[in-house]
């Protein structure tokens, strides 16, 4: 039963692991508080490369 469990779904890459992140949620006051692909926007991190709209960034 075991083995059945862990072989359900598939790996997440590091970038998937990532954005999800285990709901946690990284507050930022400016685009060095983020990552390389990531601005501070509203107080958060946002990553700009899968969002439909450009968001302010700081």
């Amino acid at each position: 039963m075991k083995n059945s469990i862990l072989n359900l779904g598939k790996s997440l890459s590091k970038f998937e692991q990532k954005q999800i992140g285990g709901g946690y949620v990284q507050f930022c006051y400016s685009a060095g508080d983020c990552s390389r692909f990531e601005c501070c926007s509203g107080g958060k991190c946002i990553d700009t490369r899968y969002t439909l709209e450009q968001p302010d960034c700081l």
